[in-house]
């Protein structure tokens, strides 16, 4: 296996926002014990499956001789409601079976209104040295219509914490087009995240997510803020952004050089990766599974799997991977997944060329921040 990144899944939230559809719950952190006892488990049981995979056709002998993990991301849910004593026990056991690279980079989750000094420092001593912070607004009036329990002192004094217990490299999540929302609102929490000195920034348009409470809330579409004023929020947060020195290195994320999410880029560039917790996909030996989604179930048989049941042209999948980062994709890669001719494939790009959406260099297609904002849908007309 060349896998070199681990997802780790922690599920338990204070409360459950209206617009998320991850695998959450709150109110259940009394099931903690249980379901890292679970976690233990699958991680035992699973690697030593990879490992008698490994033998059984004659490959390196244990995980341990594969390449390094480089990357290790704790995501949830809040698992910043967590003590680092469980971390600690799940890092433990990964050490079993896996060799951490000296460099590797851990992240993990934390909602404003969970940063506690004394976890935070905990954290720090186990090797986490990167922090996404679920910020979504420096507004309140926003984080109200978002359903979000924390306030913005909650955000700072969050900012405040973590960099009090030494973890310098941070990122923000926004979301923008929410119903409410202005350019002046918009921009003032992209300079608000500046000021903080955030050297990761990620924003995301709402996305009404089926089976969501804001599904019922949001049926009338009109409701919502239209594309095009996403879009003008979208152009700004880019132009700021570059202004202010940060890479534009995938559609929804920003960072400063040498900060970008080395864990996301494997996600990006199609490559394999391992993960654990209820509700967690992973992708090993060209395969894509994912556990049980339901806590209850997978605290009582964390080791159910299923095989993600839907056909992937794996060439189709990495250009539409690899269409989200500014390093661009290969035209020959699309030549061969496409059903036009070369005729109709150089003026598409061509057109799309001229109208500003794209950029042809070097036989590598470069989306443009408009071509970006838009990349399924060029995606579809080129193949």
């Amino acid at each position: 296996m060349t896998a070199e990144s681990i997802y780790i899944h922690i599920p338990f939230c204070k409360t459950k926002c209206p617009y998320c559809d991850f695998a959450s719950w709150a109110r259940k952190e009394h099931l903690i014990d249980k379901y890292f006892d679970a976690l233990l488990f699958e991680i035992r049981t699973k690697c030593e499956a990879y490992d008698a995979y490994n033998v059984g056709f004659g490959r390196d002998q244990t995980l341990e001789h594969n390449n390094p993990i480089r990357t290790i991301f704790i995501g949830g849910g809040t698992p910043s409601l967590v003590s680092p004593e469980y971390y600690e026990k799940v890092f433990s056991e990964l050490k079993k079976y896996f060799k951490i690279d000296n460099n590797c980079e851990i992240t993990l989750e934390l909602n404003p209104g969970t940063a506690r000094d004394d976890f935070l420092e905990g954290y720090k001593k186990l090797g986490i040295n990167r922090i996404s912070i679920g910020a979504q607004s420096f507004n309140e009036k926003i984080l109200e219509t978002l359903g979000r329990k924390h306030s913005v002192d909650d955000t700072i004094e969050a900012i405040e914490k973590i960099k009090n217990a030494g973890i310098t490299n941070f990122n923000l999540d926004f979301i923008y087009a929410v119903p409410g929302i202005t350019k002046e609102i918009w921009t003032d929490s992209i300079y608000r995240a500046l000021e903080f000195e955030a050297t990761h920034i990620s924003a995301y348009s709402l996305i009404v997510e089926p089976n969501t409470p804001f599904e019922q809330i949001y049926k009338n579409p009109k409701l919502l803020p239209s594309d095009d004023f996403a879009y003008d929020l979208y152009f700004e947060l880019c132009s700021i952004l570059k202004e202010n020195d940060f890479v534009h290195y995938e559609v929804s994320n920003f960072a400063k050089p040498g900060y970008e999410s080395k864990h996301n880029i494997n996600y990006w560039l199609a490559k394999e990766f391992f993960a654990f917790g209820t509700g967690a996909h992973r992708h090993l030996n060209k395969l894509r599974t994912s556990n049980i989604k339901d806590l209850e179930t997978y605290i009582a048989y964390p080791n159910l799997e299923n095989i993600i049941d839907f056909q992937v042209d794996q060439k189709f999948e990495k250009i539409m991977l690899n269409s989200r980062l500014n390093v661009g994709f290969e035209l020959d890669l699309v030549k061969e997944v496409t059903t036009k001719s070369h005729k109709e494939i150089t003026k598409l790009l061509n057109d799309l060329s001229n109208e500003g959406y794209l950029e042809l260099l070097n036989n590598k297609i470069h989306l443009t921040d408009k071509g970006l904002f838009v990349n399924n849908e060029i995606l579809l007309k080129l193949t």
